[in-house]
């Protein structure tokens, strides 16, 4: 009669740690694939930031004479939708990160719907330019919300330094 208690118990402490064992590792996968989203997407989003400010900051130099001329014909306006679209997938996943990438959306767009069409093409383009300290200030809240979301704040590795 012991034995057979005993080896009811055994398998069911080896279906509990199997069924346990399951449990965790479906929900590591879960988490790997929401961080991988997030650094995706967020890193999606400032490119498309960085990508519509150094245009405009390129066809600013080419209009002065320089040689500067932007990255790519994407139209800065077209860069602006594709952002809105990576803060409603984040908004998906994290409210803290959404609300990051909605600031840094917020400031584009804000130039966009303040600008007005003149007949100087020069100021038509310099409207469109975000002020750089408050886009370098909303990537960076960006980039500590997406940290602390996921768990990485301790890990601020940077360009140039060694990993």
């Amino acid at each position: 009669m012991l034995a057979t208690v005993l080896s009811v118990v055994a398998i069911v402490a080896a279906v509990g740690n199997f069924l346990y064992t399951q449990w965790r590792s479906d929900r590591r996968e879960i988490e790997k694939w929401r961080r991988d989203e997030l650094l995706r997407l967020v890193g999606s989003l400032m490119q498309l930031s960085s990508r519509r400010q150094v245009n405009l900051l390129a066809e600013l130099g080419h209009m002065e004479g320089s040689d500067g001329r932007p990255v790519d014909d994407t139209d800065s306006f077209e860069l602006t939708r594709q952002m809105r679209y990576s803060v409603e997938q984040l908004a998906l996943l994290d409210d803290r990160v959404a609300a990051a990438a909605n600031a840094v959306y917020q400031l584009h767009l804000a130039v966009e719907r303040k600008s007005y069409p003149n007949e100087n093409p020069y100021e038509d383009v310099g409207q469109l330019v975000v002020e750089q300290a408050k886009l370098t200030d909303a990537h960076a809240e960006l980039t500590q919300a997406f940290r602390k979301t996921t768990k990485m704040a301790h890990r601020q590795i940077g360009v140039g330094q060694p990993s």
